[in-house]
């Protein structure tokens, strides 16, 4: 399992990883994951990241000297760092166009840096499995994949966390990055012995696209480990809704923060991640840096006692076709603790779910009087949908399920 994010870094996609390798095992495969060697000081999560006996971990993926070099000297995420004021620092702001710079010019990401070393790595470990499975971010693991896996005579399986191409993040490039990305992208759909992605909607895109490779092309999501969910709390007055991660991109809370200034003092509204430029001057303008609090990272853990002592679990918007291709990682973690969720989303698929799991319920974007009923019937009622949570229909999303389905990958394309 080559995956540059794996714990103790705190993304979503590490957690990805992080699950199939644990449950992996019950399902009869024993997994070695290449990784990292040490994530940056700022989303290191010290949380409890155990895995069975039967997985390895060869945390070799980078080259040393390059990853000491780039090292950061500030301190863990060991707990919330709450920002003293709605407004980003100057400093901020330049630093993340200058590194939106560097990525529309560097094909794939600038982590390609480490895939000479990490193709020995994989060369190295690969003569002793019988699948190779890549995961992206970043995208150079799939090329590092379709060399190893034909040098080594062995069954590939891709794992798109998102869309390559079709991704808002690669139309930003430069013509000759977005160029090789495409011929890459092109050979991964043909040489990969199996395609695997995060949605339904994605991976009936992708059949279309690659008409020639439908069969190979599935879907398996991102899941929640159910036992790792706390107690539940109580309700809280004002209403405690909770945003779990970065807004940022396209995405917006604005529909949310509208409805909160239609309810004065009804809402506060906790951000644990990035706040967009945009948002935050929404929020000034509406008044509300008193009901809005932004913080930083917090460890996986402790995260999800925040989550399950929300009265509302929020997800942020997008307005845009391209929008139906995601399903937002927070989503599983959502499911996991078992508050309502508030989704503004025009995404069949996210309805579907929230409707046949009874988790919560969807907004359409942009109605703010949609999101000031949802206020007003949680405050009367302590419910946001008339529709009752189904806990079978949510163990679907669980990252046991969820393992046993790529394993049934596995042993198709290792018995082809």
């Amino acid at each position: 399992m080559v995956s540059w994010l794996f714990p103790p870094h705190g993304s979503i996609g590490a957690k990805r990883a992080w699950r199939f390798a644990r449950h992996l095992p019950a399902h009869g495969w024993a997994p070695t994951v290449l990784c990292r060697r040490r994530p940056p000081a700022s989303v290191h999560d010290p949380s409890d990241w155990s895995l069975p006996p039967e997985v390895t971990v060869s945390a070799t993926y980078d080259a040393a000297w390059i990853s000491a070099l780039g090292s950061e000297g500030e301190a863990p995420a060991t707990g919330s760092m709450a920002e003293p004021s709605i407004a980003r620092p100057l400093s901020a702001r330049l630093s993340e166009r200058w590194d939106r710079l560097v990525d529309a010019v560097v094909p794939m990401e600038t982590a390609i840096i480490h895939a000479p070393h990490a193709e020995r790595e994989v060369d190295r470990l690969l003569p002793f499995h019988d699948v190779l499975w890549t995961t992206s971010y970043p995208y150079h693991s799939h090329v590092i994949g379709m060399r190893m896996a034909r040098k080594h005579r062995r069954p590939w399986v891709a794992d798109l966390r998102d869309p390559w191409t079709p991704n808002w993040v690669h139309r930003r490039k430069f013509a000759f990055a977005r160029a090789v990305e495409a011929r890459c992208e092109r050979d991964l759909f043909d040489r990969a012995d199996a395609v695997v992605v995060t949605t339904e909607t994605l991976a009936a895109m992708e059949r279309a696209r690659f008409a020639v490779h439908a069969s190979k092309i599935h879907c398996v999501h991102n899941a929640f480990d159910a036992a790792l969910a706390p107690s539940a709390p109580p309700r809280n007055l004002p209403q405690r809704w909770v945003h779990f991660g970065n807004v940022y991109g396209p995405w917006t809370l604005a529909t949310v923060f509208r409805a909160m200034a239609a309810r004065p003092g009804a809402v506060v509204l906790e951000n644990y991640g990035k706040l967009g430029d945009g948002d935050r001057a929404l929020v000034r303008s509406l008044g509300l840096e008193g009901a809005v609090r932004v913080s930083g990272p917090i460890p996986y853990d402790r995260g999800l006692e925040v989550l399950r002592g929300a009265d509302a679990l929020v997800l942020a918007a997008w307005n845009h076709p391209d929008a139906g291709l995601y399903l937002q990682g927070k989503l599983y973690d959502y499911l996991a603790v078992g508050r309502p969720i508030v989704a503004e989303s025009s995404q069949p698929e996210l309805s579907s779910i929230l409707q046949r799991t009874g988790a919560g319920v969807t907004i359409a974007p942009g109605s703010v009087d949609s999101m000031v009923d949802v206020i007003d019937r949680l405050a009367r009622d302590g419910s946001v949908s008339e529709r009752s949570r189904d806990d079978e229909a949510v163990s679907y999303y669980s990252a046991a399920q969820a393992a046993g389905r790529l394993a049934a990958i596995f042993a198709k394309v290792g018995a082809s």
